[in-house]
């Protein structure tokens, strides 16, 4: 079995070996039950988990990661002394996903066959959810700036109040107003105000931590959510955006600053509750005299 490891870890191809042959890994009635819970969903994230899951169930697998384009998807804790196999998903001659499976023991060759068995069954449904989530992405992506719009601003926030809920992890939401945008557009056009917004999406993002969340919210309102945060370092990066947006020439140029209103989750909050909170907090903001930040 040793001698198909450089062919798996390369890549599998669709049709490039008939399934059959693997057979002696899994039975018919096993592989009918994996098919049908592979094909229960396209979504990304849970067919990868149900993967997961699976794999988990008949190899004691420890731990998950699917790379595509510049993301990644992790499922499981790595073990102390981790044993990795990377094994590739193909289309057109082009690697197009790859996943590390790591187990904290070495794989028998019965194993190693279920796996490579497993892999080749779970590319087809993968190609067709990795196809759905770049449409998704696309469709909840703002056209302007590539932030997140609101419709995935609402699917995330939904997701880490779930998460506040099971682990009582806080995060933070920042609301982000522009301060006298509408008279760039009066005076100069929306060319010249989308020149503000992107400006200005370039300079929130530097003021992130990688694990944060931007989103154009709509018009020159923008949304910043903060995942396992404290109250501390949400005022700590607010106030970097308003120290970034000062020493910005293009946005002094047109005397553009923002306000931002900041809250802090809590374990009964509801999308529309947290976010009421933080727009009240930026419309004190504006009330202050602007250009600064006010925590609710």
């Amino acid at each position: 079995m040793d001698q198909l490891n450089p062919f798996y870890d390369e890549g599998i191809s669709d049709n490039f070996f008939n399934l059959e042959q693997f057979n002696q890994g899994m039975s018919h009635t096993e592989i009918n039950q994996l098919m049908h819970k592979l094909l229960s969903t396209i979504d990304l994230p849970r067919l990868a988990d149900v993967f997961f899951q699976q794999l988990k169930t008949r190899l004691q697998l420890k731990t998950l990661k699917l790379q595509f384009d510049d993301q990644a998807i992790v499922l499981g804790d790595e073990p102390e002394h981790i044993k990795l196999k990377t094994l590739s998903c193909v289309r057109g001659g082009q690697i197009i996903a790859s996943l590390h499976y790591g187990f904290s023991r070495t794989l028998s060759a019965k194993d190693w066959q279920v796996l490579q068995q497993m892999h080749l069954y779970f590319s087809n449904p993968l190609k067709n959810a990795l196809e759905h989530h770049k449409i998704k992405q696309f469709a909840m992506r703002d056209y302007l700036t590539s932030l997140g719009n609101r419709a995935s601003y609402t699917e995330s926030v939904t997701r880490l109040l779930s998460h506040v809920q099971r682990h009582d992890t806080p995060f933070g939401l920042l609301v982000l107003d522009l301060d006298n945008f509408k008279q760039v557009n009066d005076k100069f056009g929306h060319h010249e105000g989308d020149k503000v917004l992107v400006t200005f999406t370039q300079t929130i993002t530097h003021c992130m931590r990688e694990s944060d969340f931007a989103f154009r919210f709509g018009g020159d309102e923008f949304c910043c959510l903060l995942p396992d945060t404290s109250l501390d370092t949400i005022q700590q990066i607010a106030q970097r955006i308003l120290t970034a947006v000062a020493a910005d020439g293009f946005l002094n140029t047109h005397k553009v600053s923002c306000s931002i209103g900041t809250t802090i989750s809590q374990m009964q909050d509801s999308p529309s509750s947290l976010f009421f909170r933080a727009d009240g907090a930026l419309y004190q903001a504006k009330q202050n005299g602007r250009n600064c930040f006010y925590s609710g």
